[in-house]
Order: structure tokens, then sequence, then C-alpha cells
């Protein structure tokens, strides 16, 4: 991997006495597609709030394209959030709503129609510009804060789960689009989910998060096929799981016993 959009070396946090993350060190790729991958409580919502830095890291260090922004507020990075639910100005038409950092970055206003008009394209909501949050369905609304989030040209754009509350077949739905989207762009996303389909579609790498650790991080072949433990092949999937006893080896072949018999198991 050449300089990494996102570098997190060491990252830990604590609550109190409660560790969130231990030791976190992660590498994300320029205009990869990386999900943060876990049940509640596994720290992945806390990592991606210490990278956009709306958390603080207790120790470690977070570097963007090569740029120590550990200590910087989250309006001095180079990245965005999208939260699980849109989060729109509900006084704000949807122009308004993904024009606001842009007025507030000082563009002029013919720049900034401009931009608006592109992002409405890029989401597919042409024609819906001065409707109010409250005209809009669950799915329009997660598009108008994705496309909010995209408008000001993020160099890294964070996901918590925003899909989370939408019903299965839109979630479906804006899952490909999402991915259609970031490859359009050639964007790095990092992506909060506790839905194992939803990694597995969407990701070019998964990090498989359990107890503020990282326990394992692949493509989605890779945790799929060749899990590192029994608790991501549990987590990832339906898989038959046995225990027993190893009795022979072999380059290709191991030997099991366990009190149901003996069994040869074949490695891919």
């Amino acid at each position: 991997m050449s300089e990494p959009a996102v570098d997190i070396t060491g990252i830990t946090k604590n609550f109190g006495v409660l560790t969130a993350l231990s030791g976190i060190n992660l590498q994300i790729g320029d205009g990869e597609f990386v999900s943060l991958l876990g049940a509640s409580g596994s720290g992945k919502s806390t990592l991606l709030r210490i990278i956009a830095g709306f958390e603080t890291a207790s120790d470690g260090a977070v570097h963007i394209y090569g740029e120590d922004v550990t200590h910087r507020p989250p309006e001095k990075r180079p990245t965005n959030l999208v939260f699980q639910r849109g989060a729109l100005f509900p006084h704000m038409t949807v122009a308004a709503n993904i024009g606001y950092s842009l007025r507030l970055k000082g563009w002029d206003r013919r720049r900034m129609s401009q931009r608006v008009e592109e992002m409405l394209a890029l989401v597919q909501l042409e024609g819906l510009e001065e409707r109010l949050p409250s005209q809009l369905s669950g799915g329009q609304a997660q598009r108008v804060a994705l496309a909010r989030a995209l408008a000001g040209e993020p160099r890294v754009l964070l996901l918590d789960e925003p899909l989370s509350a939408l019903d299965f077949k839109l979630r479906q739905q804006l899952q490909l689009e999402l991915r259609s989207i970031q490859r359009r762009l050639g964007a790095t996303f990092v992506f909060v989910t506790h839905d194992q389909t939803e990694a597995l579609v969407m990701s070019d790498r998964i990090a498989i998060m359990n107890g503020g650790k990282i326990v394992q991080i692949g493509s989605p072949r890779e945790i799929y096929r060749n899990p590192a433990s029994a608790f991501v092949s549990d987590f990832v999937g339906a898989t038959n799981l046995f225990s027993g006893v190893v009795t022979e080896t072999r380059k290709d072949t191991l030997s099991l016993e366990n009190p149901s018999g003996q069994y040869v198991v074949q490695f891919d």
C-alpha cells in the first residue's frame, strides 16, 4: 500500500474504568471502501468518531494522508461524517441543507448552486431541491445527508450505520447505490455496520471488531472463507462448528476425531 488515506496507530480509548478501544492499528488505502463490522459495544462507532475528531483518543495517533490530525477538531480535518439518521436541518430545503457547509466556507452563490445540482444528480434527487426534510421519505433523507457530506469534497467520508434505520428492500437498494457512488468518485469510505451481509456486499476490506479490538481484517472473500477464529466464523455467517482432536495433518488435509467419529478436512 502507498501512503494510506487513514493511518491509525495504537489507538486506545478509555471511558473511566471502561476500555472501549485497545491498541487499534489500521491502515486504509486511498479510494478504498473499508467496513468496520461488529456487534453493539464492539468499539466500531467510537473508532469512527475518533477518526472524525468527535472523540479524543486516550492514546495513539491518527494520520490522514500523512498529516497528524490526532488533536485537530472535526472542522479542521479533511473528513465528513454521515450519521445513522441524517440529522437534516428541518427548517431548510433540500438545496439549503446540501449547500450549508459550502455557504460556511464562503462559496459564491453561483458556484454553490452548481455544486448542489451536481450532488442532487449524483444521489438521484433532481427536482426535490425545494422540499423540506419532512416531505421526504427515509431513503430520500439519507440521500440528502450523503449529498451534503460529499458536497464539500472530503478526502475521507465516514458513515456511521447510515442505512440501519431503513426498511430491508430500501436498504438493499441504497447499499448498491452507495457503492456505485463511491466507485464513481474514487473516494475513501469508512463504513460502520453491524450487518454482516451489508459489509460483505459493499466492502473492499472488512475489519471485524470485538471487545474494542480488531480481531481480523481482510477482503470479504478472505473473511468468509478463512475466518481467523471461531468467533469470526460464527459472527460472519451461518457456519457449522464442531470440536475435536487433530490426529494428523498433511499439506492440504487434516484428520480430526471426536465422539461422533473420525473426519478428514480438505483445505481449499
